[in-house]
């Protein structure tokens, strides 16, 4: 059984990590997992450096799992594989370039191997969850706090909350933001509470990239 680490880019994924996902991993036998942040971040991730310095500092660690949870959306452009990924259309397959030039980078600056380096960057951002279930929305929030209309319609649109795109007023956090669907939306505090009330389990029945992430956390921590 290995420990898991799960490096993160703000409070918001830490404590989804901590309250929603690791309890769904101790279910299926993964019981030591940490989280924490990257250092040097305002509120997400700025430089890849500061990303590979934690990665350097944890992935030497014995009998340690290393993975990540950063997002897709504003991505910085220093990413190793940044200018050769644009090139592939698919947003999935994009991402699993992406992943794995950040391992091909690590392996080639410390000319060993990690077998236990599993970064993994999510599709498009992590408010991209919070689309999952218009029910969890409606059972926290009154017609007046929210605009259930709007936010049906989106949902309706992407099946998959993973495919709402990534444009500078379209990604699901710019939608979120300035009361456009939810008056007063604070990402840290709303953000999780919807999550937490729709249920991890609806979130990987409609989000297969992040299913298959936690897939494949419990099957290597397993081994």
């Amino acid at each position: 059984m290995k420990r898991v680490l799960i490096i993160v880019e703000g409070d918001t994924e830490k404590e989804f990590v901590d309250e929603v996902l690791s309890p769904y991993l101790m279910l299926r036998g993964v019981y030591n997992i940490q989280c924490f942040k990257i250092k040097k971040t305002k509120g997400g991730l700025i430089k890849y450096q500061h990303l590979k310095k934690d990665l350097i500092k944890t992935v030497y660690e014995s009998n340690v799992l290393v993975t990540t949870m950063i997002d897709f959306y504003a991505l910085p452009d220093d990413f190793p594989g940044y200018e050769k990924a644009k090139r592939i259309a698919n947003k999935s397959e994009r991402l699993s370039f992406l992943e794995k030039s950040i391992v091909e980078d690590l392996e080639t600056t410390q000319n060993t191997t990690f077998a236990n380096l599993m970064p993994y960057i999510q599709l498009h951002e992590f408010e991209s969850l919070v689309f999952v279930s218009l029910d969890a929305i409606k059972a926290l929030y009154s017609e007046t706090e929210a605009k259930f209309d709007e936010l049906a319609e989106i949902i309706k649109q992407y099946p998959n909350p993973e495919d709402i795109n990534d444009g500078l007023q379209t990604a699901p956090s710019k939608r979120l933001e300035n009361n456009q669907l939810i008056r007063g939306y604070n990402k840290v505090i709303d953000g999780n509470l919807i999550i937490i009330e729709t249920g991890i389990d609806a979130i990987l029945e409609k989000c297969p990239r992040f299913r298959k992430w936690v897939d494949t956390i419990i099957e290597k921590a397993n081994l």
